[in-house]
């Protein structure tokens, strides 16, 4: 059995003056919500074997809230700048290639690929039965834990099951 944490960043900051995009930071709401996520996915024994996370700055600044609360070495993290703007093949891609002998993967970035990867790998139906009542999915500190029977090589191929969709709202 393989577990999948697909997550997506905290809320940034959008009214600080930034040249690019790729360097917003975590707002003060996101802060508190990384470490939120952090703390549930601690208390539910989540814990990834290895961490994916794109480069961006507010990608960082998540990663290193769920680190502290799951005791993972941040310089263990495997950092992809190929997660930013990536298209949902591209995360898939990315974990098609984990190794065999990992068990759990995390996967951290951006939408749309994010919530695009998820209903790809679950199918959209089953995605929808998870939507807030506004009809958001995936919104900003999103965690969903996957589950699959099989190699990562054959994850398109499998059928991954939606176990929990964290939000902090929620928490």
């Amino acid at each position: 059995m393989k577990t999948i944490y697909l997550a997506r960043h905290a809320k940034s900051a959008w009214n600080i003056n930034f040249t690019k995009d790729f360097d917003r930071p975590l707002n003060k709401r996101g802060e508190t919500d990384a470490v939120k996520i952090g703390e549930a996915m601690q208390s539910r024994l989540w814990q990834p074997e290895i961490i994916i996370a794109s480069t961006a700055q507010r990608v960082k600044q998540t990663c290193a809230a769920y680190c502290e609360s799951l005791d993972y070495p941040i310089d263990e993290i495997s950092w992809n700048a190929d997660i930013y703007e990536a298209y949902t093949m591209t995360l898939v891609q990315i974990l098609t290639h984990v190794d065999e002998d990992k068990a759990s993967a995390m996967l951290i970035g951006h939408n749309p690929a994010m919530e695009n990867l998820l209903e790809q790998l679950v199918g959209r139906d089953v995605a929808r039965d998870f939507q807030q009542a506004d009809g958001k999915l995936f919104t900003t500190a999103n965690i969903a834990k996957l589950t699959f029977d099989g190699s990562w090589k054959d994850l398109v191929s499998s059928n991954v099951h939606l176990d929990e969709l964290l939000r902090p709202k929620e928490l």
